[in-house]
Order: C-alpha cells, then structure tokens, then sequence
C-alpha cells in the first residue's frame, strides 16, 4: 500500500502517458457546508486522480453529473429511502453509480465514507458503467495512528473508523482528581507534570479535532495496571497519601503488585488516574491493555481472604473499575486481553502469563467472570494469535467466546516478529485465512483492529514501504471483504508501485517470502524472539522456544525431543528456506530489467539482508537442536563425538557470514525511510549471533570432551 501522496504521482505519471484505458475525471463537487471529512476526501481524490486543487466546487448538482465531474454526496442512514443506490449501503459504507455522460456520484452512508472511498480509488477510477457499492464487512475497523500520515489519510487507507491515541498522549498530575496525592509532590515535580499536562492538551485538542474531522471515533491507550510503571512519582506520592494501599511484591514474579487489590485506596488511585486520562485527552473511550506489567498480582494475606489471589479474580474486579471510571464519563471501554505468550522465565523474573498455554490455564478460565459478570457494552479484543505475533502462530480459541460482548480481532502489523519488516515478509495468506475465520466468529457485529509500524525502527514508513505495506493493504480489504480473491489483493497493490512487467515476478517473490520468514524465525513451528533478534545464550534461546505455544503440544513436544531424527527435520527445514530463497532471488532478477534503478537497489539491499540473516539464524537453530541431542546423550553417560564437525561447520558460516549482516551504502534512498541510510538514528540491525554460536559449540565440546577425553574430537585447532 503506497500512501495517498505516493498515489498521487503515479496516478500524474499515468495520465501523462495518456493511457486509453484510464477514465479522465477533472472536477469534484461538493455541497455547501458538507463536513470537514468530505471536503478531505475531495481533496485527497483529486491528488490521487491528478485533479488540480482549484477544481474542487462547492456546488450543488440536481440530475447526472457531466462528463469528467465527481459528485459527492452523504446519505445518512436515516434517509436511505429516498435513493435506490442508498439503499445499498450498509454500516458506514458507500456506493457509487456511473453516469452514461462520464461522470461519477458517490454516495456514504456518513461523512468518513467518502473518505474511504477516496482510499479505494484504484477500485473505481476506471470504471465507466453501473454501480459500484463499498460495506466493511466489521462494525469496528480501529488502528493506532501512525503519524507518518495525515489523520485523513490514515483513516482513508486503512478504512478504520476507530483511531488509537499513541501512548504518549498521558500526561496526569491528579491536581484535581486526588488533591492529596498532588500536594504530596515536590514543587519540582509538581511544576514538571503540570507543563507536561499543558502541552498534552494542547496537542490532544488539536488531534481530536482532526480525528472528529475526519468524523472518526478516538481512544487513549494504556498499558498494563502497575501504577508504578504509569507514573512513578505519582506513585510514590500515592502510598504516601494512602499507606495501606501499597502492595507486597511477589519474588521474582515479572508482575509488581505495587498497588494491592485488596484495598479500596487503589481503587481509588486507579479511577482517579484513568479519569485524568480521558480528561485531559478528551478521547471517546479508552482502551486498556492487560498484557505484560499485568501488575496486581497478589499474595498478601487479605488477598487470599479476599479471593484476590487469583488471577481471575483479580482481573474481574480490576476490569471492573476499568469499566465504572469510563462509564461515568460516558466513554467506552475496550480490554485488550492477556497476549504474552506461554508462562516463561525471562532473565531472573517470571512471566506468568495467565490463559496462555498449559501451565497458565485457558484464557476461558482466565476471562470467564468477566465475560459472564460485567455489563455487555464492555468491548474485548484478542489478538488473532496465541502467542503474540509469531508467525504461523496457533489462532487463539478466546475468539468467539465473549458473547455477548463485542469482540475485536486484533493484528499487529509491526513486523515484529518477522525482522521487523527490515525483510520482505508477506503475510497476506495467513491474514487471509484468520480473518475469514474471526469473522464467522464474531459476526458483523465485531471488529478488526491493527497496530501499524516498523518495531524499534526510525524514519519509516510501513504505508510507503514497496515491500511491507502489501500487509496494510491486505489487512484493510480483507477488513472490507473477507470474501475477495487474495490474487487480486496482490495484483491491485502490485500495479500502484511496480512496472507491469515487473510486478507478477515481484509479487511471486513476495509471496515466497510468507514461508521463508515463517520457517526462518520459527524454527518447526516453534517460537523466537518477541523482537526478531538473536538470543545471547542457550538458555535464552530454549525459553524462546515456548512462545509459539505450541510447546506444551504433544505434536510439537515430539519435534524437540533429542534425537537424531529430529535434527534432521530442523536440516531439511532449513535446506527449504534456502531452496526458497534462490526462487525468490531468481524472480527478483527476472523482475530487474523493468524495474527502475531506485527499486531495484531497494530490493537488491533487503533480500541481502534476509539472506544473510536466513543463513545465520538457520545455522544457530540446526546447532542448537544439535546441542540438544548432546546434552541428552550425556545424560545417558555417551556422547557423539561426530556431531561436533556439524556444529564446527555452522561455527565457521556464522563467523564468515556475521560480517555480511545488513550492508548497505549510507548514500541509499529506501522507499520507507524520510532519510538515506547513513541519516537513520537506529541503523539496520539485529544483535549479534556471535556469543549464541560461541556458546553451543563451546558446550558441546565440553559435553563429548568430558565423556570420551579429547583423543575422540574431531580435528579442530581453529576454535
């Protein structure tokens, strides 16, 4: 998906090469104070059809527009009688009928409708006979803004009409809302947050007003429940204020409890700070999100008498005041449920991660009282995958199951778990298929929501990206029509950025990329790093493997069991990725003569770095099941010395191939960076495998040296 503003030069490109099959609009009309979003739609429609801007009219047309001319016009629902084509629109959609004379009017339901249809224009603009009519096939379509668009923009690309306020939205002082908290500050801190709070408003009315322009719904966005981690120096002020509201902190547990559930002052506290929130970002409704920092995990004494010792419990009642705070100030109320994948050691503290995985209960048990005792306007989204974003992840059995409260299937487009969209790294198929699934789930009723971005990159844009952004673009067709051919979802992205010629090779490259990525970072369907970089040690590496969920499955169990076979497979996996990655490299170089010079330099740089990384990540993951299959035997008092010259082997491509790892020119322009690569303040990386390689080979040879003594080792003075 190419922004709107990218759009617009290949659209001037076109008509300057006077193609005979592209239809010629040359003015847009529109009423008299018609809303702010419809005279955003006519603008960015123009620049999409090569339309100069003084030939957008406010002028009212009775009748067949003429030869050239755009007619916009809302039918609001209400009055959906009084036109026949009307009559087709459902929730916020629009249609559009083609006059014999060359003209066009556009019908929506409300005013953003015509912004989405300004977003569709590669859907309509050649047309020339007939009706063509637009429903989202979800009531809530959210995403959280990227701010590399304009407000109008993003809603239009994406068809949302939800807008998540980033994080740093925040800025809460509780001068108002719990005085004696406030007061308990010193007048550093104080002066601090009450300047912070200025600008926030400042910023946020101007936000929302954009927002309500484009005549979407607008959420402030918080993450977690440890009110430490919200503001620590409110916190500390808090449990001053409020002493017995302090929480006992579990050992090693990754959740702090620093405010108890089992008393009423953190309550308190939590409805003051969540109405200061929505006070001073003047939102619509907040979205909370129970994840990782999940923090009122309880064992005290009147927890356990309270029943709050349980997670359960604890999120029922947590939930709870969630969902008073906002209902008294009118807002809604949407909780992100638990996504951290299976429970897990990280470092020295635990992840328990309730609901996911064997060990953590079913996210059923988990949400149960929730589901069954709060009131039914309360809003739920769960992440489409069971273990955060991992590719190929196991598609997560809560959707569906929170009736009757609306549910909104969540899909994080950040690459995070695919290199970070560094690489080409399609998942359209796999979109495809969830989505078709989560809609028979939760009906027409329910939602899809999507986290744009590029994890921990600077500078970029996953909407300009000539690679990525065909997740975009398939996320919101598929949001509008879970029914429509995932070819043609291709064949329409690939025609708005490649040379004809160019783009069935760049698409089949693409495509190839679903499964190289997903074999590449997920290793016999197994898990990987949150982040996409490399573990440090071993045992880093083996928790990774957890976060597919799939671990506890008998099936995959099977796959890390420590034997020969089951290196095989990791062998033969791996010879699939590279065996892969030669077809995309193949197509890539069919593509290259079509391509222009710039591009082809894009494309050359970023399938580099897959190789690389590819040959790297695969050589760490073939050694580790191989240091597996030793540490088993030397359990068993025997070893197998011949294992260490495979091991050897990836110890040497690792060394060579480490230093080939994200090369580029600093003089390069990519398509989703505002700077050239020298400029970017985070530089394409992904950690160093090194320290990984050195530990395995190091620990295997220790294994078989302590067993048969080193007159058994293969030959190796190297290491």
């Amino acid at each position: 998906m190419r922004s709107l503003r990218l759009l617009a030069a290949v659209s001037l490109l076109l008509s300057s090469l006077s193609l005979a099959a592209q239809k010629t609009y040359s003015a847009i009309l529109l009423a008299r104070n018609e809303h702010p979003a419809v005279r955003s739609a006519a603008e960015l429609m123009a620049k999409s059809l090569g339309i100069p801007a003084n030939r957008i009219r406010i002028e009212s047309r009775s009748g067949e527009p003429r030869g050239g001319e755009i007619v916009l016009a809302v039918a609001p629902v209400e009055s959906k009688g009084k036109s026949p084509l009307a009559e087709s629109i459902r929730g916020d959609g629009y249609a559009i009928r083609f006059s014999p004379g060359g003209g066009a009017t556009i019908h929506g339901a409300r005013p953003r409708s015509l912004l989405y249809a300004a977003g569709d224009v590669l859907l309509w603009k050649n047309r020339t006979a007939g009706e063509f009519v637009r429903n989202p096939e979800f009531r809530v379509r959210a995403g959280q803004y990227d701010p590399s668009l304009s407000v109008a923009e993003f809603v239009a690309e994406l068809g949302v009409n939800a807008i998540i306020m980033r994080r740093e939205a925040a800025a809460v002082t509780m001068k108002d809302t719990l005085p004696d908290v406030f007061r308990l500050l010193d007048p550093a801190t104080q002066s601090r947050l009450e300047k912070q709070q200025a600008q926030a408003i400042e910023e946020n009315q101007d936000f929302l007003r954009k927002c309500h322009d484009a005549d979407v719904t607008v959420y402030a966005f918080l993450y977690g429940n440890d009110f430490n981690a919200w503001s620590p120096p409110l916190y500390q002020a808090a449990i001053r204020a409020f002493p017995s509201a302090k929480g006992t902190p579990v050992p090693n547990s990754l959740e702090k409890n620093s405010l108890s559930p089992a008393d009423p002052n953190t309550w308190k506290l939590f409805r003051a700070y969540i109405t200061e929130l929505l006070q001073v970002t003047g939102a619509d409704g907040l979205y909370a999100t129970f994840w990782d920092r999940y923090g009122i995990y309880c064992e005290e004494e009147r927890c356990r008498a309270a029943g709050l010792d349980k997670f359960s419990n604890e999120l029922l009642e947590c939930v709870r005041q969630y969902y008073e705070a906002t209902h008294a100030l009118g807002r809604k109320l949407v909780v992100r449920t638990w996504g951290s994948g299976s429970p897990h050691w990280l470092r020295d503290e635990y992840v328990h991660a309730p609901g996911y995985g064997t060990f953590g209960g079913t996210e059923e048990q988990l949400w149960g009282r929730v589901i069954r005792e709060l009131p039914p306007d309360l809003i739920l989204q769960t992440k489409v995958y069971y273990s955060d974003c991992e590719p190929g992840a196991r598609f997560s059995p809560l959707i569906g199951h929170t009736a009757p409260h609306p549910q909104i299937v969540e899909y994080q487009v950040s690459g995070q778990f695919v290199g970070r969209f560094y690489f080409p790294a399609s998942s359209v198929q796999e979109m495809a298929t969830t989505m078709r699934q989560a809609r028979e789930l939760v009906g027409e009723d329910g939602g899809v929501n999507i986290f744009p971005g590029g994890t921990m990159q600077t500078n970029y844009s996953v909407f300009d990206d000539i690679l990525n952004s065909i997740n975009l673009y398939a996320w919101r067709r598929l949001s509008w029509d879970t029914r429509v051919d995932v070819d043609q979802i291709w064949s329409d992205w690939a025609a708005s950025i490649y040379p004809a010629r160019a783009a069935p090779h760049i698409i089949k490259a693409l495509q190839l990329s679903e499964s190289v990525v997903g074999r590449t970072f997920s290793t016999l369907g197994l898990g990987s790093s949150t982040n996409s970089d490399f573990a440090g040690n071993i045992a880093r590496r083996e928790t990774l493997l957890r976060y597919t969920n799939r671990y506890y499955l008998p099936e995959y169990a099977r796959l890390l069991e420590p034997t020969q076979e089951n290196i095989q497979r990791v062998v033969g996996e791996k010879a699939k990725v590279e065996a892969e990655l030669n077809q995309m490299q193949s197509e890539i170089e069919q593509a290259r003569p079509f391509l222009p010079a710039a591009q082809s330099e894009e494309l050359n740089t970023r399938f580099d770095w897959l190789k690389e990384f590819a040959i790297v990540n695969n050589q760490l993951d073939e050694s580790l099941w191989r240091y597996r299959y030793l540490r088993y035997l030397d359990s068993m008092l025997t070893t197998d010395p011949a294992q260490l010259r495979n091991i050897a082997k990836s110890y040497d491509t690792v060394e060579q191939h480490a230093k080939l790892l994200f090369r580029y020119s600093p003089s390069q322009k990519f398509s989703c960076y505002t700077t050239t690569m020298g400029e970017l303040a985070n530089k394409p990386s992904l950690g160093n495998p090194l320290p990984l390689m050195h530990e395995l080979y190091a620990k295997s040879k220790e294994l078989i040296e302590q067993s048969v003594g080193p007159d058994y080792l293969p030959a190796d003075e190297r290491r």
